[in-house]
This record gives C-alpha cells, sequence and structure tokens, in this order.
C-alpha cells in the first residue's frame, strides 16, 4: 500500500486536508499524518482533526522556532528524515509555505521522495515563514502543486459551531458580519464603520450585524458612544475557523478589511465588501464577488442600503465568476500528485 506523507500546520490547513485524507483512506493508500504539536490553537485543531475523524500519525514537539537555514536543514536531516525513512514514505504533501512544510519537502528531497505542495484558494494570504524568498526555496524541492479547495470542508462544517450565537432565527434577517483583523487601535477606521452600522440599523430592521473582534478599551470606548442600545448590533470573541466557515454559510454579507474570506464566499455565492486600507492598498475594484471600497461612513452606507433595497444588484454580485484559476477537485488532485 503506497503510503502518502500528509504535512500541515493550523487548523485552517487541517480543514483542507482532513477531506483529502478522508478520500486517500477510501482509495486504499494510506497517510501517514504529520503535524507539529499544537500551542495557542490546540483545542480547535483537536475539533477539526475529530470532525473529519483523522488522527495524527506523528506529532512533532520540538521547538520549530529557530529559523537560520543551517538550524531547519539540520532538524529536517535528524528528525523528519528518519520518519521518511522509518514510514517508507513513497510521497510527501504539504500544504503551503510554512516552516514545518519546508521542513518536510527538504527532508523528502533529500530521501528521494517527490514532494506535492498544496496552495490555498481565492485571495487568501498564505503564511511563509521568510517572506517572498520562501517560495525560491520551495521551488527546487517539489515536484507538483496543486490548488486545494474548501467546498468539501464547507458543507461539512455548515451545521457544527453556531451555538454560542446570539440568533435564533437566520432565515428571516440579514446577518452581516463584520469581520475587521487590522489593527484595534484605529480610531478613525472604527468609528467611520461604527457609524454606518447604526445609519443602517435605523434604518432597516431586518438587518444584524455580528462583529467578532477582541473588546478592547478603544472598541469598548466606541461601541457604548455610538453603538449603545443598538439591539440589532452584537458584538463576539473572534470566531476560530469551525466557527468563522459556519457562521459564513447563514450570512447575507460579508465587511472586511482582508481577502481571506473571499474563497469562503466565492463558493457560497456571498458578496463581500473589502474595505481599503494600510493592508490592501492598490487593489482591484472587483474580485469575484469581493468589491473594494473606501473606510469611509458615505459609501458603506450606500453600498449596503443598494444591496438590501436592489435583489437584482445583490444577485449580480454574488454570481460574479472568480478570476482565479479553477480549483481541483479532491479527486483530480490526488490523482495528480499520487503517481508522481
Amino acid at each position: 500500500m503506497k503510503k502518502i506523507m500528509m504535512v500541515f500546520d493550523t487548523p485552517e490547513e487541517a480543514m483542507r486536508i482532513c477531506p483529502v485524507i478522508q478520500k486517500l483512506k477510501q482509495m486504499e493508500y494510506k497517510p501517514v499524518v504529520l503535524i507539529p504539536k499544537q500551542v495557542d490553537t490546540a483545542g480547535v485543531m483537536e475539533q477539526v482533526l475529530a470532525l473529519f475523524e483523522v488522527e495524527p500519525t506523528h506529532i512533532l514537539s520540538v521547538d520549530l522556532e529557530p529559523q537560520t537555514l543551517n538550524q531547519l536543514t539540520a532538524y529536517a536531516l535528524n528528525e523528519l528524515a528518519r520518519i521518511v525513512k522509518h514510514e517508507k514514505i513513497d510521497t510527501t504533501f504539504v500544504c503551503g509555505s510554512t516552516k514545518i512544510a519546508f521542513i518536510a519537502a527538504l527532508a523528502s528531497y533529500y530521501n528521494g521522495v517527490p514532494v506535492t505542495q498544496a496552495q490555498t484558494g481565492e485571495g487568501e494570504e498564505a503564511a511563509a515563514f521568510l517572506g517572498k524568498s520562501t517560495e525560491a526555496l520551495m521551488a527546487p524541492l517539489v515536484a507538483n502543486h496543486v490548488v486545494l479547495g474548501l467546498e468539501t470542508a464547507l458543507e461539512k462544517a455548515a451545521d457544527q459551531y453556531v451555538h454560542n450565537m446570539p440568533i435564533d432565527n437566520y432565515d428571516t434577517q440579514k446577518i452581516i458580519l463584520f469581520d475587521y483583523q487590522g489593527k484595534s487601535n484605529q480610531r478613525q477606521i472604527l468609528e467611520k464603520s461604527f457609524q454606518a452600522i447604526k445609519q443602517i440599523t435605523d434604518i432597516y430592521k431586518e438587518v444584524i450585524f455580528i462583529i467578532p473582534i477582541k473588546l478592547t478599551t478603544l472598541v469598548m470606548e466606541l461601541a457604548n458612544k455610538i453603538l449603545k442600545g443598538q439591539k440589532q448590533v452584537y458584538f463576539v470573541k473572534p470566531l476560530n475557523v469551525l466557527e468563522y466557515q459556519s457562521f459564513m454559510t447563514r450570512a447575507w454579507l460579508v465587511m472586511t478589511d482582508h481577502y481571506n474570506s473571499l474563497e469562503m464566499a466565492q463558493i457560497l455565492q456571498l458578496p463581500v465588501l473589502i474595505m481599503e486600507g494600510p493592508r490592501n492598498k492598490n487593489s482591484h475594484d472587483n474580485y469575484g464577488v469581493g468589491t473594494v471600497i473606501r473606510f469611509s461612513k458615505v459609501q458603506i452606507t450606500e453600498w449596503i442600503e443598494r444591496l438590501l433595497v436592489d435583489s437584482g444588484f445583490y444577485e449580480e454580485i454574488a454570481r460574479r465568476p472568480s478570476p482565479n484559476k479553477k480549483i481541483q477537485t479532491i479527486e483530480e488532485m490526488i490523482e495528480s500528485f499520487v503517481q508522481k
């Protein structure tokens, strides 16, 4: 039975790779699942693995903080090379360009094992441990690239982990997710956004805003000043990957300052207003279901109002095709790398 080492680092990557692991088992391949020891996200990782009934074969407890190439090389040769040889790995599958992905790719390359690297989907920024240099380092180690989608994960997460949301009936309300991930000390950005949210909720009683954000002193000050008494606005703790994906399947609109939600929104045909800021300057106006607007009370209000009153316009945005290359199905992806 051909052994395939599956390497991933975060709960977000696990959501992409676990459906592939499930499919490999059905196809009579033997996945050897390797993850580093989780620290901050241990509980969430356990939930994702349990959801897909995946059990790690190896959990690396070695400190991966050193980032010099000689330290990484020594670790790859002494630790992962031992696993590759002991397990008699036939091919290696890594997700993204994290430290563990690079280490696993290097150890596999040194032992003559072909490596496939999974890239993320729509607009999502992959974490590269050495920035742009990582791509050049990974290039000679990787024999095959695939684009790994989230469709299966979204289906699996749809009915999970929304019990903490303060909404009883999703069907009769228009839920807007205000997903701001910039610095919570940006007074001007938050103030304009909250003013727009107040104006919308004053007029449109069917609209509810969910704001997952850390309640810093500034956030609480502005919330009390602008949104106090607004029964259609809910502040919740930041969502983990399972909560976020589950909630996205119920949202009507997303307001955000990043591109990480675009892939899910594209699958769900869910419009996204990308508020322009320091993290996404010089962006294109349209990116599939995503539209870039200014961090302006007027623009935010005008766009939300138009989407609310013009259902045809809403559908037009929701059905805009993605400019990205086609994401492969799990079957197509497996076929592309198991023969390597």
